[in-house]
């Protein structure tokens, strides 16, 4: 702006001097056009401000990983007249990106406005939101500029939600056994106390055999394989009734950039691989997540798996103050998978407050053991005791 003041200032001055010194009335010519274009443009930038406005939406509202969207930026004007120069800028959340240019200026000619359109691509799952982050206008000389007063940024903006995948990470049996225990925490006890009955096989409670492959993990006792020291099964068609509790915690960093959001879809990713594992062994699962409050689907088929999926396709960092009233008062059988990176101090400094839950993080997040019972998932949905 102050280089094209400079030349406008130098283009005054040499017609003064060239109608003192040359010709007086081409002199005089040159220097009453370029008032009356600093006028005309001024004119115009002033009706603008009180005539344009500016609105945004995608051409999709869900969409799988990798999926290309359209933003449409559209700007109305209630005149004929041309607008000033309109200069745009957009902001994207980490999870969506784009290849071309994020800051546009352009001038609308028509009556009914103009329309810009950006193609996006989705990456990361979870919701994904695209704002203005600064309008201003500006006249044709480049002279005087301004922000657009009857626009509120905070109401310009856009969200598509983004399906997570449900990562095929096969039968894990560490895990599986690891969660089995606490699911069947409860079960157990109710064994111990029926010991006078006593099955075929000579053990107390219920008639088991050794384990022999294609068994359903669902049905290996933990607690006697342990005493025994070689896996056990049931024979009886009890069905395990009590539930796994995962908690998602997502909570929000400031200037987050795009490896907490890679670090964020890993962990989606990673809690739901666990669920279809342990639901393919027959066991149901508890899943609290903060989406506007925190909310609990209970995971007892393949089909509120997907309805999990798709609820978790708009999730978004989640205020700090509410993380402590689910995470603060989980018992030591429930498993929070965190996106929680190693330089968020105060935010891992939760779990030290906690009842001793299990705790998954990934293998990029730096990390390192920080409670009893800990877990990381790698890149191939791994889930490694630490």
């Amino acid at each position: 702006m102050f280089r094209n003041i400079f030349n406008f200032v130098v283009c005054t001055a040499l017609a003064v001097l060239l109608c003192i010194y040359v010709s007086g009335l081409g002199g005089l010519f040159i220097a009453i056009l370029l008032v009356l274009a600093l006028g005309f443009s001024a004119l115009l930038l002033a009706v603008t401000r009180k005539t344009v406005s500016v609105s945004m939406q995608l051409s999709a509202n869900v969409a799988g990983k990798g999926e290309e969207v359209d933003l449409d930026i559209s700007i109305a004007k209630s005149t004929i007249l041309p607008t000033s120069f309109v200069e745009l800028t957009i902001e994207l959340t980490p999870n969506i990106t784009t290849e071309h240019m994020r800051k546009f200026k352009v001038i609308s000619a028509r009556r009914d406005g103009d329309l810009i359109t950006v193609p996006l691509k989705t990456e990361l799952c979870g919701e994904a939101t695209v704002r203005l982050s600064e309008v201003r206008l500006m006249d044709y000389l480049g002279i005087i500029s301004c922000k657009l007063p009857s626009l509120d940024l905070k109401s310009v903006s856009a969200a598509i939600k983004i399906m997570p995948e449900i990562r095929d990470a096969g039968v894990q049996s560490e895990v599986l056994k690891s969660t089995s225990e606490n699911a069947s925490a409860n079960e157990e006890e109710d064994e111990e106390s029926n010991e006078a009955a006593i099955g075929l096989t000579g053990v107390a409670g219920y008639e088991h055999r050794k384990y022999e492959m294609g068994d359903p993990l669902k049905r290996v006792n933990w607690k006697l394989s342990s005493k025994k020291d070689e896996l056990m099964v049931r024979l009886d068609d009890k069905i395990l009734t009590a539930t796994q509790d995962f908690i998602l915690d997502y909570p929000v960093l400031q200037n987050a950039d795009r490896t907490y959001y890679v670090n964020a879809d890993r962990i989606v990713e990673a809690s739901l691989s666990m669920l279809s594992m342990l639901l393919m062994q027959g066991f149901q699962s508890s899943y609290s997540y903060y989406l506007d409050g925190w909310q609990t689907v209970e995971v007892e088929d393949e089909k509120s798996l997907l309805f999990l999926q798709e609820e978790l396709a708009g999730i978004r960092p989640m205020p700090l103050e509410q993380r402590y009233d689910r995470i603060g008062t989980a018992d030591n059988t429930a498993i929070c998978f965190t996106t929680c990176m190693g330089n968020m101090w105060q935010e891992i400094a939760v779990f030290n407050d906690t009842k001793g839950c299990s705790l998954v993080v990934t293998e990029q997040s730096g990390i390192g053991k920080i409670c009893a019972n800990m877990w990381k998932v790698n890149n191939d949905f791994e889930f490694i005791p630490m």
